[in-house]
């Protein structure tokens, strides 16, 4: 594998800043992302929500951000490896790092660690049939809202996630079905009022302090039976199971790196540098004093560390920040390997 000079761990906001960054100091870069596209959580959990805390753009969809992010981000040629696993990081004496997936090993003079949460994988629904019916009927993600558009819909859960998306496929599936095991919900007010209010208006079915506990279909789900707290059985006609039930997230194979930890997060110093040599970290994975989570964070996170990098990568170099608006922007060709 040819030799980068930074490999960016993540392919989220924080990883994609940092692959514009590293374009503006003229370093060669990879990124390396265990999901099958870019964008990490956004992509994950938010495609379709709005994005209000995005300095210079007022509202946007966290789709069209990771959108622009990507065209941003890999102008300058980062090499982009999707649906690999980083497992280990090997540091060998001429001061390159191996980092080392589950399919390659890709040599490299300093990382990027941008993992955002960690591992992100949904909480799955034990109703019977659900298993056997995933990804034909059953989906625990919503990618295209077109893909449901005329469709009954059965929702289960009662979070933010599960919420939101009876608001946003109300005007577009036939029917749409909320069932919660709970007479109470865990999303924001706001977004309970109007869930409540398209409830009131027999715009879309709520069951509270029900569950779902069988589906029925061969090669597609067909229907959905649940139960309330009484004993009392439904079944309606579905097209589309969607269990927002949450997710589960871990650090993976990143915990046995030898990094440092505090309450599961790296800890890094003010130029976002961890215990590891030539190893940087930035985004939500990272801890420090006065850490708070925000996009806007991690992007100014992702300048600093590909700054630490590149003073790594060509030591005894004074490194100058390259402005924009002054040096303008160099031009690559963008090629992205998956």
């Amino acid at each position: 594998m040819e030799i980068r000079d930074l490999t960016i761990i993540g392919g989220g906001p924080t990883g994609l800043a940092a692959a514009f960054r590293a374009g503006m100091h003229e370093i060669s870069a990879r990124i390396v992302e265990t999901a099958a596209q870019l964008g990490g959580q956004v992509t994950a959990l938010y495609p379709e929500k709005q994005i209000y805390d995005v300095f210079g753009l007022p509202e946007i969809l966290g789709k069209d951000l990771i959108r622009d992010l990507i065209e941003q981000g890999l102008q300058f040629g980062a090499e982009v490896r999707l649906g690999e696993a980083v497992m280990a990081l090997n540091f060998r004496d001429n001061q390159l790092i191996e980092v080392i997936t589950d399919r390659e090993t890709y040599p490299t003079r300093a990382v990027i660690i941008a993992g955002g949460i960690g591992l992100i994988t949904p909480r799955k629904h034990d109703a019977d049939g659900c298993d056997r019916l995933e990804g034909k009927g059953v989906y625990y993600s919503v990618q295209d809202p077109e893909l449901f558009r005329g469709q009954r819909v059965v929702i289960a859960g009662g979070g933010d996630s599960a919420l939101d998306w009876v608001i946003n496929l109300a005007e577009v599936a036939a029917r749409v079905t909320l069932v919660n095991r709970s007479d109470d919900f865990k999303g924001h007010a706001s977004t309970v009022r109007q869930v409540q209010q398209l409830a009131d208006r027999d715009r879309v079915g709520l069951h509270l302090s029900t569950v779902v506990t069988a589906l029925h279909g061969n090669s597609h789900l067909e229907s959905v039976t649940f139960k309330n707290s009484r004993g009392v059985e439904r079944t309606v006609a579905a097209q589309a199971l969607l269990p927002l039930l949450g997710f589960h997230m871990n650090l993976g194979p990143i915990a046995q790196w030898g990094l440092k930890f505090e309450q599961k997060k790296i800890v890094v110093n003010s130029r976002m540098e961890t215990n590891l040599p030539g190893v940087f970290a930035a985004g939500d994975l990272v801890t420090y004093p006065g850490k708070i989570k925000l996009i806007a964070t991690g992007f100014a996170e992702a300048a600093i560390a590909v700054k630490s990098a590149v003073e790594h990568v060509r030591p005894g170099e004074k490194v100058r920040v390259q402005y924009s608006s002054v040096a303008g922007l160099p031009k690559k060709k963008v090629e992205v390997s998956t």
